[in-house]
C-alpha cells in the first residue's frame, strides 16, 4: 500500500484484518502527515444522500473513536465535535435540509441553527 494517509492506512489495517499476512505500507515521512494531517477534523458524516456513503462513514466514526481504541489500548485523539455548514442562498439551505433529514434518518445528529445562533457561536462569520 503506497501512502500513510487515512486511506492508506485504512486499507492496510483492513487487509490485515481480513487475513492477509504480507501487507506492506510506504509513506515518504510520518504516518498522516501529508494530506490527512491538512484535513484533520473533516471527518463528517454530513453531506451525503448515500446509505452506503453513510455507513462508511458512520463506521470510520466509529472506528477512530471506538473500536481502535479498544484493539490498541490506544486513544487515537479522535474528538467527535462537529461543525456548521452555512446555507448562503434557498437551493443550498432546501439541499441541506433534505441532507439533514436522510442524515436523522440513519440516527446522525443534526441540528438546523439560525443565522444568529451562527454569529453568538462564532463571531468572526
Amino acid at each position: 500500500v503506497v501512502g500513510g494517509g487515512v486511506i492508506g492506512t485504512s486499507v492496510a489495517y483492513h487487509l490485515a484484518k481480513v487475513g492477509v499476512e504480507d501487507v506492506i505500507l510506504l509513506e515518504r515521512d510520518k504516518l498522516t502527515s501529508g494530506t490527512t494531517w491538512h484535513a484533520a477534523g473533516l471527518m463528517t458524516t454530513f453531506g451525503s444522500l448515500s446509505s452506503t456513503s453513510m455507513d462508511m462513514r458512520l463506521y470510520t466514526r466509529s472506528l477512530y473513536s471506538d473500536i481502535l481504541p479498544q484493539e490498541t489500548g490506544l486513544e487515537t485523539g479522535f474528538m467527535d465535535v462537529g461543525f456548521i455548514e452555512l446555507a448562503c442562498d434557498e437551493d443550498r439551505l432546501h439541499y441541506f435540509r433534505r441532507v439533514a433529514a436522510f442524515n436523522r434518518l440513519c440516527g446522525v445528529n443534526v441540528e438546523e441553527i439560525s443565522a444568529e445562533e451562527v454569529a453568538s457561536r462564532f463571531p468572526l462569520v
